[in-house]
């Protein structure tokens, strides 16, 4: 069952005009976050998650998430606040500064992400977006082609679902905005401690095989998969 998607007109503006694109390979070096070293697992979707294409009305608890819920068990997240997809000088920036950006672009209508909820609290985050509008990711950049490139689930509710039923949401909600196709980029095969660092959060090559995703391309521990839309 897939989670119930509230949809917002909300007008959404290319990033790549301000900001400049970095090669893939450089955001292996770029990535400072410290990931606990537990396999991240696919589940079935839940039926009991509302999944809402982030909206100004939300920017307070979204805020609230980041802040002090997302990265609880891992404070070297911290600082990101999703904004690594979208800032070339990333590396360069405050967690003040990153922050300062989310806040703006929820307040503006113009940020890409879904946000999950249960029990009437934000339990996780999906960065799901155009690939026109990212930076960083691997292979052609195509108008009509949807990345999802990030997975945040808060701490208590991670292996019960959530990330699989935020991925059938974003899939409908590029569908939505008119999107092709959809890819995202698995790490594959064995995992050493040193690759967690920018692993985990892209999610499972395995539940994107299951929510039918194929291999398109492999690259040096790293797959682009798609789905056609």
């Amino acid at each position: 069952m897939s989670a119930s998607v509230t949809t917002f007109a909300s007008s959404s503006t290319a990033m790549n005009s301000s900001i400049g694109r970095v090669p893939w390979p450089m955001v292996q070096m770029r990535t400072h976050r410290v990931w606990n070293t537990r396999t991240v697992k696919e589940a079935p979707p839940r039926p009991d998650v509302t999944v809402r294409p982030v909206s100004p009305d939300q920017h307070d608890a979204v805020l609230h998430y980041f802040d002090l819920v997302a990265y609880a068990d891992n404070p070297n997240w911290s600082r990101c606040y999703c904004i690594e997809r979208l800032a070339a000088d990333y590396n360069e920036r405050t967690k003040e500064q990153n922050r300062a950006l989310r806040s703006e672009l929820i307040h503006s209508a113009k940020a890409n992400g879904l946000v999950a909820y249960r029990l009437g609290r934000v339990v996780g985050w999906c960065h799901a977006a155009p690939k026109t509008e990212v930076l960083n990711v691997p292979g052609e950049v195509t108008p009509g082609v949807g990345a999802i490139v990030c997975f945040v689930v808060a701490p208590d509710q991670r292996n019960q679902g959530i990330a699989t039923t935020l991925l059938d949401a974003a899939i409908e909600h590029l569908r939505k905005r008119g999107m092709r196709s959809v890819e995202a980029y698995p790490v594959i095969g064995e995992i050493p401690p040193s690759r967690w660092v920018f692993a985990n959060y892209l999610g499972p090559l395995s539940m994107y095989v299951k929510a039918g995703f194929q291999i398109v391309e492999q690259l040096d521990g790293q797959a682009i998969v798609r789905r056609e839309l």
